[in-house]
């Protein structure tokens, strides 16, 4: 268990090298403490908060995630958020922070990081959530002092997972889960994960109970919390995974080749998934899927490329190369 956290503490520290900096023109900035403090949470397109991005580079993509059942997909990275809906891209007028351990949700979104530069917000965020895109934040706890590089939340079920590095008031080292929006936590004994790296955490949407996380031996999942860990998946460097509903979407690498494998959870059936061409020895880093539509995909790479399909991989559309848009 040791080596896994300590595994997942040393690839933070290379994938994640640049934090925010204060400045010195002030942004006010503050928490809200109930949602009825939020603001409107309508289409990407009609609020605001937000204004179209026709050009453009993204560097640091924490995370990606269909937020909000807006049918809109949300990529967090050093610099604030993006969205992605109707085929046009957006980015927010304001908030622009770093948010890390990016995980969508259906009334929103969870992350932790760091507050964009020159926010009158502390470093870190600790555990926030937002319920209206973004244009406010609720803190969860571990303000000032965690910053989570690992993290998953159910879609539907809200159970939050988060690898804890270094220990504090609340917590210790190692990974712990809250089923009622960070009030109270348990640690997850790990039981059953071999003793090797560990990639992606991900939590199912609607079992509260059920969370996996990949390995250089592939996945590895528990029906109790963490607790109990089997492996589900063939002996496979698996990079990235995400859940649905009934079936396990991850991104491996297969004799050198980077493939996209659709699993049954009941059965444990592969469907191989077509994939777009990647650049060599580039490999899939992060995934999602529309809660409403299965065979909705978006992968990004390692280089910033990222592709959708909307037919199981069957054809893919290029949204970014090289992490410009």
């Amino acid at each position: 268990m040791k080596k896994m956290i300590k595994a997942m503490i040393i690839t933070s520290a290379i994938l994640l090298l640049n934090a925010c900096s204060s400045s010195k023109e002030e942004k006010e900035q503050s928490f809200v403490t109930s949602k009825d403090q939020t603001k409107s949470n309508v289409s990407v397109a009609n609020n605001p908060f937000f204004k179209e991005k026709k050009e453009g580079k993204f560097e640091h993509l924490h995370g990606i995630g269909y937020a909000g059942n807006q049918n809109a997909i949300y990529f967090a990275t050093h610099e604030g958020l993006l969205v992605y809906q109707n085929n046009e891209w957006y980015e927010t007028i304001s908030n622009k922070h770093d948010y890390m351990s990016f995980s969508a949700t259906d009334d929103g979104f969870y992350a932790s990081g760091h507050p964009e530069e020159g926010s009158s917000l502390g470093n870190p965020l600790g555990l926030v959530k937002s319920v209206d895109s973004g244009q406010t934040l609720m803190n969860l706890g571990f303000y000032k002092e965690s910053d989570f590089h690992y993290m998953a939340v159910g879609y539907k079920s809200h159970t939050i997972y988060v690898v804890n590095q270094e220990e504090n008031e609340k917590l210790g080292q190692g990974l712990f889960y809250s089923k009622d929006d960070g009030k109270t936590w348990s640690q997850s004994q790990l039981n059953g994960l071999p003793q090797t790296s560990a990639g992606t955490i991900a939590a199912h949407p609607t079992d509260e109970n059920m969370v996996g996380i990949s390995t250089p031996k592939g996945i590895f999942l528990s029906k109790d919390n963490g607790n109990n860990f089997e492996r589900f998946t063939r002996k496979l460097n698996t990079t990235t995974f995400v859940f649905q509903e009934k079936s396990i979407l991850f991104a491996a690498i297969e004799n050198n080749t980077p493939v996209l494998i659709k699993q049954s959870l009941e059965s444990k059936q592969e469907q191989v998934l077509s994939i777009p061409a990647l650049d060599a020895k580039d490999f899939i880093i992060y995934m999602t899927s529309n809660p409403t539509n299965d065979q909705e995909i978006v992968i990004a790479t390692m280089s910033g490329d990222i592709f959708m399909t909307k037919n199981n991989g069957k054809s893919w559309t290029r949204l970014a190369s090289k992490g410009k848009i």
